[in-house]
């Protein structure tokens, strides 16, 4: 009997619990963003990768768990991922140029979009999802694939953009003049040149295919392919929806009216408990009536 009474309880408690609001909506918070560092090691002829910062007396992972790692490891949407110069990184000529760095034949593929990818003084194949922000600095050569949102090229870089780009800014932080080589496969809906005493000229709503700046020549593109007139950088695109993230509230077309009728009226997750404990004392009731019922009958 006591058995019974017991489970009867557990019965009736699992019963109130389901009919709270938001029982069902119990999630575990996002995992914050988190740096991944990658470099190719000349030695070991191979990319390696650590999380959180480079040690350099830790000879770090195999590219494999860039993709593959458990989620402290593997790059998830919004981490940033810092591209290193070789280890060990080859030296400067004597007019202060870094020679080609050797990058061996692989392709890096990250299966996320990336809230920032910065190429740091070396050479690198890459593709993403997609990039919020990518800066390749001077001294490095990059091929990206993913569409970006605003990327930034500095000095002497040379960059291939192989889809689209929102906003791009070529900046000179060395010379007077942009010194950098620039090609996009795809659109660009503003693009920049600047350096420290800044922007130089803007530009807009360049054609798919149409963008190439040159080092010595400025910006080689048909002048049908693009506009002079804009009002600054795009706004950034907006991001697909994804089934985890709430849906956007509806723009509401009327105000609530300043007779406080709308504070009355119960919020979205608002709870009146009373209603909610009365509900659960009644379910208790009725199961515990059967109970007993049950048990007489069992008599």
């Amino acid at each position: 009997m006591k058995k019974f009474r017991k489970c009867i309880s557990l019965i009736a408690a699992a019963a109130i619990l389901a009919l709270l609001p938001n029982a069902n909506a119990l999630q575990a918070s996002a995992a914050p963003a988190k740096t991944i560092y990658i470099r190719f090691d000349t030695d070991l002829h191979e990319w390696r990768m650590q999380v959180g910062s480079w040690d350099e007396g830790d000879a770090g992972l195999e590219l494999y768990y860039l993709n593959n790692g458990n989620d402290s490891q593997k790059a998830l949407d919004g981490d940033t991922l810092v591209v290193l110069p070789n280890t060990p990184e080859a030296e400067p000529d004597e007019d202060g140029k870094r020679p080609k760095q050797e990058t061996g034949n692989v392709d890096l593929k990250v299966n996320a979009r990336l809230g920032n990818l910065t190429v740091n003084r070396t050479n690198v194949v890459i593709s993403a999802n997609g990039i919020d922000e990518c800066h390749v600095q001077g001294d490095s050569s990059a091929a990206v694939s993913g569409n970006v949102t605003n990327a930034y090229v500095y000095d002497n870089a040379a960059c291939t953009f192989n889809n689209n780009v929102t906003n791009l800014r070529l900046i000179a932080t060395v010379e007077n003049t942009v010194d950098t080589n620039v090609s996009v496969g795809g659109t660009v809906a503003y693009a920049s040149t600047a350096n420290g005493g800044g922007v130089l000229k803007e530009y807009y709503n360049f054609a798919a295919g149409s963008f190439y700046f040159d080092k010595n020549s400025g910006l080689m593109t048909d002048p049908s392919q693009y506009s002079t007139t804009g009002s600054g950088p795009a706004a950034a695109p907006q991001a697909p929806a994804q089934t985890t993230a709430p849906s956007q509230t509806p723009t509401q077309t009327t105000s609530p009216s300043s007779s406080g009728e709308y504070d009355d009226v119960p919020k979205t997750g608002e709870s009146n408990l009373l209603i909610w404990l009365f509900a659960g004392m009644t379910i208790l009731s009725a199961m515990c009536a059967g109970g007993c019922l049950l048990v007489r009958k069992c008599k």
